[in-house]
């Protein structure tokens, strides 16, 4: 009680233009302090979403590849399983006409050849009828009901449903290469919706250029983007990630795979954007377990992601197959 009375003589002994300039301090501090809060924070950076994305984007390429392969083996007559002609997995439910179109109708329910995914689900493969797969631009259409394909081990799955379209741009078939052809090249499009592991549906474009080369056995397959969508062009995918961001992937340097290592892409660079949270990646194929370039015929199991955000950046490295 003392101390507050010694204070308050203290005050009123100051002269009373000092008073003022004390209380006007004490307002500008109080202003500052104010105008200081209001701030909003800087975003602290996130490399999550474009990891995820990455994993994601190359999965869908991976399975949407098998189904189109699958299509291309039915109308060339040259399906793996000897007894039926069809896929691996599959059964050949129909074969029917519409207008002047052959459709296909395959239903999945078993494991691939590669005994790696277990895939069900209904694909209809179409081709205008008294077309040949071999001729020069034909080209297939295939459409997809709920066609899920599940990794093993791990039982991470995905659903696709959607349409997609494969060119024939300069005739043959892979089977032939060496024999006659060097290269085969198709052109792939596709306009699908996706479910990662019971999660909402996602839009997904793919706008792939895919040159096949080499002999069987020892193929390579080289991937460029012709997608454009906005101001972005050299589009392999482009659509809403898992958790509905907007995302383009364009091709920085053509991504191959070789058969020797499992279709792994084993050089290449892709580059992905995220607009709305300002994430930007390049990722670079072809890395081994040590994060080190492959060479000669070392496969890769790895991939180096660069990312880019708020003006911060950084590495890692990521492996090729992931069960997340």
């Amino acid at each position: 009680m003392e101390k507050l009375v010694y204070y308050l003589k203290q005050m009123l002994m100051i002269p009373q233009k000092n008073i003022r300039l004390f209380l006007i301090v004490l307002l500008a501090a109080a202003l500052f302090a104010g105008c200081k809060k209001d701030e909003p924070e800087q975003p602290k950076p996130d490399s999550t979403p474009v990891q995820q994305l990455s994993k994601d984007d190359n999965s869908v390429e991976e399975n949407m590849d098998e189904a189109l392969v699958d299509a291309g083996q039915v109308v060339a007559g040259t399906g793996k399983s000897a007894a039926m002609d069809i896929p691996c997995g599959a059964t050949l439910d129909s074969t029917y006409l519409v207008s002047d179109t052959i459709v296909y109708r395959l239903t999945y329910d078993g494991l691939n050849c590669a005994q790696n995914k277990y895939r069900t689900g209904t694909v209809l493969i179409k081709i205008k009828q008294n077309t040949s797969w071999f001729l020069p631009g034909a080209y297939i259409t295939i459409e997809l009901y709920d066609y899920e394909v599940t990794r093993l081990p791990g039982n991470q799955s995905m659903v696709i449903n959607g349409r997609a379209q494969i060119e024939n741009v300069n005739g043959g078939i892979v089977e032939l290469l060496g024999n006659g052809f060097n290269a085969i090249i198709h052109k792939n499009s596709a306009h699908i919706h996706v479910v990662f592991n019971g999660h909402q549906p996602r839009e997904w474009h793919l706008a792939r250029m895919m040159v096949y080369s080499g002999s069987p056995g020892n193929l390579m397959l080289a991937v460029n983007g012709f997608g454009n969508a906005g101001s972005y062009s050299n589009l392999l995918s482009w659509g809403h990630d898992r958790s509905g961001k907007q995302f383009f992937t364009e091709i920085g340097e053509s991504v191959v795979f070789r058969e020797s290592c499992q279709w792994l892409p084993y050089a290449g660079e892709e580059i992905i954007t995220i607009p709305e949270i300002n994430l930007r990646a390049t990722v670079t194929f072809g890395f081994n377990s040590n994060n080190q370039p492959v060479a000669g015929s070392e496969c890769p199991t790895r991939y180096r992601l660069h990312w880019q955000q708020h003006g911060q950046s950084g590495t890692i490295f990521l492996p090729l197959i992931s069960n997340n």
